[in-house]
């Protein structure tokens, strides 16, 4: 006789995909309330409405993200959130059509997308009064990046794995992504940084800076979290031999 568990419980699921974040959190005296929303699984109907209604399909590592939770929400008082949208907050907005058409017109200058009239661009999270993080499908690949109000661009990830690991690792810290895309940050923000973590600033070391550094020695979200089942409570099942 031996026992196996069936699915993935509700904790043991929250406690894969924040990577200890919390824990590291909790342990600064400077910080309190401490919580990560528990949100219930998209259905694949919903998510299948989704692609329909934008005659596009979700990438691979998102779809099943939404198939475990419906978007993302750690907070924490001093006092910020780190956020990533529900499935019906992952629109294409007013102000992103506009800064569509405005790419298609405006002469390629630096790092940005290469969009053409086939390209979608759908809002992932807001950076403050900066600009709008965003889901960016271009010549058949998706990417994350930032676009700023002023029209430019700042390349944040290949993946929605990659950006939601560097957010765990920014700790939400405000306009984090800004910094990543050598942008400036908020002066209050860049307090929080300094005091909070520091070493993320720091351009010229690259052992130190998890934004410009490899994945090596950093933890890692395993993708497949996102495929397995979860429940509220451990379900244990019995097997006979």
């Amino acid at each position: 006789m031996s026992f196996c568990v069936d699915l993935v419980s509700e904790d043991s699921f929250y406690e894969n995909i924040t990577l200890g974040v919390t824990k590291l959190l909790e342990s600064d005296p400077r910080i309190s309330n401490v919580a990560v929303e528990r949100r219930g699984p998209c259905d694949r109907v919903a998510i299948s409405n989704w692609e329909q209604r934008h005659s596009t399909a979700l990438p691979e590592d998102l779809r099943n993200f939404y198939l475990s939770t419906d978007g993302f929400l750690l907070t924490w008082h001093y006092k910020y959130s780190g956020k990533v949208n529900s499935l019906n907050e992952l629109y294409l907005s007013p102000s992103l059509k506009d800064l569509l058409d405005f790419s298609l017109t405006r002469p390629t200058a630096g790092t940005r997308p290469i969009l053409n009239t086939k390209s979608k661009i759908f809002e992932l999270d807001t950076c403050r009064n900066i600009g709008k993080v965003c889901l960016v499908y271009t010549n058949g690949c998706w990417s994350v990046w930032l676009a700023t109000r002023d029209g430019t661009w700042g390349w944040l990830a290949d993946t929605f794995t990659q950006y939601f690991r560097m957010a765990l690792v920014h700790l939400g810290l405000p306009t984090w992504q800004a910094a990543f895309a050598n942008l400036p940050l908020i002066p209050w923000a860049e307090q929080l940084f300094l005091l909070l973590a520091p070493h993320l600033l720091e351009r010229n070391e690259p052992e130190s800076s998890v934004i410009v550094t490899a994945d090596a020695g950093f933890n890692h979200i395993d993708p497949n979290i996102f495929k397995t089942a979860r429940q509220h409570k451990n379900t244990v099942k019995q097997v006979n031999h």
